[in-house]
């Protein structure tokens, strides 16, 4: 692994031991906010090292491997950002909307969301720990999975959805 990749996960366990340790206390739309944001520069992070991976296969003609993956990375991730990710942040919302104490940063996201983040991350070092997976699949999944993140981020900063009252 290149020594830019080593600072890159550093940086990333760093962000994650600040987030568990320190003993900061937020109101809940704080959280959402900071929720938000994390979400959103990890899936730009992603989505900038993916592009990075890729320029260099971008020499090649239209029509070869790279424009087929490419394509398939956008849609599964908007999709999965959409459709999956964005169910998640929903019920991270929601959770968060009904607490009304301020709450340690880690609550942020629910376990759940936590183990997500966890998954993601490790695929991400797995194919980069495995050096014989072609750069086109490592770009295209970070490309992928970036996308998820910014799209389902979305969610984080769209306005309160008012609770619908039962009589």
């Amino acid at each position: 692994m290149t020594n830019d990749i080593m600072m890159r996960y550093a940086g990333m366990f760093t962000v994650f031991a600040i987030i568990w340790l320190l003993p900061l206390k937020l109101m809940p739309r704080q959280l959402m906010t900071m929720a938000g944001i994390v979400w959103a520069l990890g899936g730009l992070s992603l989505l900038i090292l993916g592009v990075t991976r890729l320029v260099p296969l971008w020499t090649m003609p239209p029509t070869t491997p790279l424009a087929i993956a490419l394509g398939a990375a956008v849609v599964i991730g908007i999709a999965k950002g959409k459709f999956v990710l964005s169910k998640t942040a929903g019920k991270n919302i929601v959770r968060l909307q009904s607490e009304s104490e301020p709450l340690p940063l880690r609550a942020m996201y629910a376990m759940p969301s936590w183990i997500i983040i966890a998954l993601m991350i490790g695929l991400s070092m797995t194919l980069n720990l495995w050096g014989e997976v072609p750069v086109l699949v490592r770009g295209s999944v970070n490309v992928g999975i970036g996308l998820a993140l910014l799209v389902s981020s979305l969610r984080y900063f769209s306005p309160p959805v008012a609770r619908s009252v039962n009589f």
